[in-house]
């Protein structure tokens, strides 16, 4: 388990009962003194059950201190390789494509083998196209396509269709060379079409079905929008609404969409689009963030590279860093989600952290309340000293910012 828990609160608090009345304050010559806090009982067999710190000065009423262990983090990288990647940017000296493999990879040469990572490109099903290019006059997509030359919707917009080459596992050295070589093979490539809705699906898919332990995200980049799946059985096909109720129904079983959008003027993605889409798959970056549609991470063709890095840095704290379960309730009881606090315990002593709504600086609930993370500073200190830990304080109100 990521979580060593106390003893059943209330079982502890019948213990201690009695020794309560007997080691109360005593009078002692008109000075009040008190007898030290009786010894924890040791761990029961297995382990599983532990006791660990005893209240702290600004909780003494807490029902429990459980140390924490970061959770394993399962991050699926979904590509976006429409021919509209090959779009140079506005410095005219390399193409989205190329950017974005850059800031990729450089994020990827940076992880620890403790952390998991998958990959998976898309439009899938249907072989590249030769008769679609990118304009050198309009720096855009142009077609001089024959009839039945671009490909059907039958396998590019259907789930199934959808696989990961590179399966979630440890970023080894292989893993990361692994999906290197996976995001090179489209380098000149091109492929028709934007199916947003069936990539988002697909990985949700692959991510709900693997194996693995730990929290589960999707990283969906994107320089476009929903296009190339309607028909006349199914003319909404490309409505946004579909992309949207996909990453929702993912944040439900637990799985995460972070967004990267490419924004270029009308030949990039649309911030309406995609930050519901993020807003949905429960990591808005900020609250209030729908209200600009500010929930994603926009990568603009002036910056393209700072922001690239900026975003990946920022994704990948929150899905692999400074994540932890919460304890289970007691038997038959349920969490006061109002009376959870988290400390850091250093060696100068604990230091409360404060839940932080904003996720600037502080920790915050992930979807289903089944886990915090802590962001900002507190999650940097975590990083540094590997002798710091974390402790999960169960019974007094949430002190927040």
């Amino acid at each position: 388990m990521s979580l060593r828990r106390t003893i059943p609160v209330l079982a502890l608090l019948a213990a201690l009962a009695p020794l309560a009345v007997a080691c109360g304050p005593v009078n002692d010559g008109g000075k009040l003194s008190e007898d030290p806090p009786p010894p924890p009982p040791p761990a029961k067999d297995g382990g599983a059950v532990v006791i660990d710190a005893a209240p702290p000065e600004w909780c003494k009423d807490a029902e429990g201190v459980f140390s924490a262990k970061p959770e394993t983090g399962n991050l699926l990288i979904a590509l976006d390789r429409s021919g509209s990647m090959h779009i140079k940017l506005s410095d005219g000296t390399t193409t989205r494509w190329t950017a974005t493999k850059t800031g990729l990879f450089d994020m990827l040469g940076g992880l620890t083998p403790q952390t998991r990572i998958g990959a998976m490109m898309f439009p899938q099903g249907d072989a590249p196209i030769t008769c679609c290019f990118i304009s050198p006059t309009l720096n855009d997509v142009k077609c001089n396509c024959a009839n039945g030359e671009l490909p059907g919707t039958t396998n590019r917009c259907s789930v199934p269709t959808y696989k990961v080459p590179v399966p979630m596992g440890d970023a080894t050295a292989q893993q990361i060379a692994d999906i290197k070589s996976y995001v090179a093979s489209s380098d000149k490539e091109f492929y028709w079409g934007t199916p947003l809705t069936t990539a988002i699906q697909g990985a949700i898919a692959a991510q709900k079905a693997s194996p693995v332990t730990g929290t589960k995200s999707v990283l969906l980049f994107t320089d476009g929008i929903p296009t190339s799946c309607d028909t006349t059985q199914d003319p909404t096909a490309n409505d946004i609404q579909r992309a949207i109720d996909a990453a929702a129904q993912g944040e439900k079983d637990g799985i995460r969409t972070f967004v990267m959008g490419v924004i270029d003027g009308t030949k990039g993605a649309r911030a309406t689009f995609l930050s519901p889409i993020a807003k949905a798959g429960g990591t808005a970056r900020a609250q209030g963030c729908e209200n600009t549609n500010d929930c994603f991470y926009p990568i603009n063709a002036q910056s393209f590279a700072t922001d690239v890095k900026a975003a990946l840095d920022d994704i990948s704290l929150q899905a692999f860093d400074c994540t932890f379960e919460l304890p289970p309730p007691v038997k038959g009881a349920m969490h006061d989600y109002s009376k959870v606090n988290v400390q850091l315990k250093t060696k100068n002593g604990t230091v409360p952290v404060l839940r932080d709504p904003s996720k600037k600086d502080g920790w915050e609930y992930l979807p289903q309340q089944t886990h915090l993370q802590i962001h900002g500073q507190a999650c940097t200190d975590l990083k540094r000293d590997a002798s710091t830990q974390v402790e999960i304080v169960i019974g007094c109100s949430t002190m927040g910012k």
